[in-house]
């Protein structure tokens, strides 16, 4: 797993890392996904683009937008539960 920080456009504090489930997932998310997460939100991105790790602020924010709200399916609120990042 891999993880950094950004500051986006505006201001925001965002921690992001790689996701590759172990488990079987939708189609959609088989091949990993990257999460996005500020103190207010989570957002995800699928697939995984090869280059993110070496990407700067500006293009991290562009995949930040891409990226969709991660939804609590049953609350219908944002859902801060998913895997958090590595420590440090």
């Amino acid at each position: 797993m891999s993880h950094r920080t950004f500051t986006d456009a505006t201001g925001v504090e965002w921690e992001v890392w790689d996701v590759f489930p172990s488990t079987d997932v939708r189609h959609t998310l088989q091949g990993g996904w990257l999460t996005f997460q500020s103190a207010t939100e989570k957002r995800r991105l699928a697939p995984v683009p090869l280059y993110w790790i070496n990407a700067d602020d500006a293009e991290l924010g562009r995949l930040l937008r891409a990226a969709k709200p991660v939804v609590d399916r049953v609350a219908g609120k944002p859902d801060r539960s998913e895997t958090n990042p590595p420590p440090g």
